[in-house]
């Protein structure tokens, strides 16, 4: 239950049990196998037990791989009172909560307390607790209705809007099962779906947006129907897939180039720059496959296109896993797959673009005002301030969403988004070390790199786009970037910002009763204004 420090989307999964009734209590018991796509990941096992007031106490036994936690949660009717985990080999730690905070007790540790308004603990991975959930919800009221959940390993506080859409009668192999099914929606725009029996308790759950499937043990059938395995659609592609190698120093990269089957080479081309966190060349952790997307539409429209692993991901190596990686390595990785296109004879050196996303956009500002060999840049959910600046109103913008907040307090945010700043000033503060590796490079760099003062420093075709509802980029960036460029003396920049759009350019929120798995489709409008207007600008470079 460590914390990342990646400023990212944040991803929540979450899931559930079986019941059986004493005279005095209720006690809920059973097991799950939660499963991402074809993987079995974890097993949980648990038992609730609910006394005559409303109390309720849980402990639960995870297994996943090698890795085992035993944890113990307590409520009572009117919200949480405790939670402790233990994993072997490690200190114990509890989360005692009182009034409007939260102590967090570990064994050998300085105790922490944080401001919380929390009505439910939800820890990831932890299905069971769920059932706390669900027992909060007004069935008399029905409606969509909001719930505050602390979430232990990442010390933070998350909304959840919870609503009860429709009881559905499920044939499952000739039987007629009555379910009734739940939507919850968290804050981050994650859509859980929750099937229960008449006692709410949950039967099958999905998380579409992590592939996500969470099964009680006898339930296997009904899953089949409810989440049946997708077939993909049939694609008619007009481009081909070659896997390639290049390198930036000692460090090997590995992508995929695409190249188009129609048309008369050379061809125009474009990098393809993931955001921050470690990215494979498709995107398929935490962005739903956007840069596979992205440079597949293109290469259908005529645009050769390279994606690559970040270097340590993948089949891209790095000879030393524990040296730390800068701000200013990254570049020089694009630049290395820029200039590999350079060398290739099916490709026009001269029309050569960069697309960029999310941090991605900031790398492709500064390789487009320092090379005036790129052709065009895109710039997809990019910022316009330096990402100290951005992780601040991402913090703010996302604890405010939750209750009011003073945007002077840093204990108002998150642990995780107090703990990132920290390491900004850290940097700030801090000369780098005369020798050997710098821990707070990748800090130090983005402290010196304004977004704005970039783009006034390029003069090629510029698209910017950015969705309405970016909770990590808000769209007002978008705005000041097409400004920054404009006060710079570039007449060819284009700007659009896409309603109920998220931070990569899938649904923030969906009608009542639609299907959950559109929370995961990255917008087709999107993708066809990238490749409508690279193709355009590309071909009359």
């Amino acid at each position: 239950m460590k914390i990342s420090i990646r400023i990212q989307m944040f991803a929540l999964i979450l899931a559930l049990g079986s019941l059986s009734v004493t005279q005095a209590q209720q006690k809920l018991s059973g097991s799950y196998t939660m499963t991402i796509g074809p993987q079995m990941i974890a097993q949980e096992t648990f038992t609730i037990t609910l006394d005559a007031n409303g109390g309720m106490e849980a402990e639960a036994d995870v297994q996943s791989g090698p890795n085992k936690v035993h944890t113990v949660t307590k409520a009572t009717k009117a919200g949480p009172q405790s939670f402790a985990f233990t994993v072997p080999d490690q200190p114990d730690t509890t989360v005692t909560f009182s009034g409007s905070s939260a102590k967090i007790s570990t064994k050998g540790k300085p105790d922490r307390e944080v401001n919380t308004q929390a009505t439910v603990v939800l820890e990831n991975g932890l299905w069971h607790q769920i059932i706390f959930l669900l027992k909060q919800y007004d069935a008399a009221r029905g409606g969509s209705q909001t719930f505050n959940a602390f979430l232990p390993s990442q010390t933070a506080e998350l909304q959840i809007q919870l609503e009860r859409t429709e009881t559905p009668t499920v044939d499952v192999k000739g039987y007629h099962v009555a379910t009734e099914h739940y939507r919850a929606t968290t804050s981050q725009g994650v859509i859980i779906d929750l099937w229960t029996d008449n006692d709410r308790v949950p039967l099958v759950i999905g998380v579409p947006t992590q592939n996500v499937k969470v099964v009680r043990t006898g339930s296997e059938a009904l899953a089949e129907v409810l989440l049946p395995k997708s077939t993909p659609p049939t694609k008619v592609e007009t481009f081909t897939s070659e896997e390639v190698n290049f390198a930036n120093g000692d460090v090997k990269l590995a992508g995929t180039l695409t190249l188009p089957k129609t048309g008369k080479g050379p061809f125009p081309a474009a990098v393809i720059i993931s955001g921050s966190g470690s990215q494979d060349r498709d995107g398929m952790m935490g962005v739903f496959n956007l840069y596979k997307l992205v440079a597949e539409s293109l290469s259908n429209a005529g645009v050769a296109v390279l994606r690559a692993d970040d270097r340590g991901v993948g089949k891209s190596v790095m000879p030393d896993l524990k040296r730390p990686t800068s701000y200013r390595d990254l570049i020089n990785d694009s630049r290395a797959a820029f200039e590999y296109l350079t060398q290739r004879g099916e490709i026009d050196k001269t029309r050569i673009a960069l697309v960029g996303h999310s941090e991605g956009a900031e790398t492709a500002l500064t390789i487009a005002s320092e090379d005036p060999r790129v052709a065009a840049i895109v710039l997809l959910a990019g910022s316009a301030r330096p990402v100290d600046r951005v992780a601040l109103e991402q913090s703010i913008y996302q604890a405010a969403l939750q209750r009011p907040i003073d945007p002077n307090d840093s204990n108002s945010l998150s642990a995780i988004s107090q703990t990132i700043l920290q390491r900004f000033d850290v940097a700030r503060n801090e000369k780098a070390p005369a020798s050997g590796p710098d821990r707070d490079a990748w800090f130090r760099e983005h402290l010196n790199s304004d977004p704005s003062a970039l783009a006034r420093r390029v003069k090629c075709p510029v698209l910017i786009l950015n969705g309405e509802r970016d909770a990590l980029v808000l769209a007002h960036n978008a705005i000041e970037l097409a400004q920054a460029l404009i006060a710079g003396g570039n007449k060819q920049v284009r700007l659009r910002i896409f309603p109920n759009l998220t931070h990569v350019f899938t649904p923030a929120s969906l009608e009542k009763n639609a299907p959950s798995d559109q929370a995961v489709i990255v917008s087709a409008e999107m993708l066809q204004t990238v490749s409508e207007w690279a193709s355009k600008t590309l071909s009359s470079h």
